[in-house]
């Protein structure tokens, strides 16, 4: 049985949530992961802004890259 609810989330949430396909599935999903205490989570549940802006503060992240992220970062 399901049930409808009204909670409030971020504004910048709800625009990223509101692109996605079964944006149900999506939220009961998370809601059940986070109430077993599953932290497991895949690379593809992460965009690619953040997996660059994790990767240029690295300290094993050579100068290179790190300035080529940061462009990416600030041009988009």
């Amino acid at each position: 049985m399901k049930i409808a609810r009204t909670f409030t989330i971020d504004y910048d949430l709800y625009k990223e949530l509101r692109k996605k396909p079964n944006q149900s599935r999506i939220v009961e999903s998370s809601i059940r992961r986070y109430l077993n205490g599953d932290e497991d989570y895949s690379l593809d549940e992460i965009s690619t802004k953040q997996l660059m802006a994790a990767l240029s503060v690295r300290p094993d992240c050579n100068d290179e890259i790190r300035v080529l992220l940061h462009y990416l970062l600030t041009s988009s």
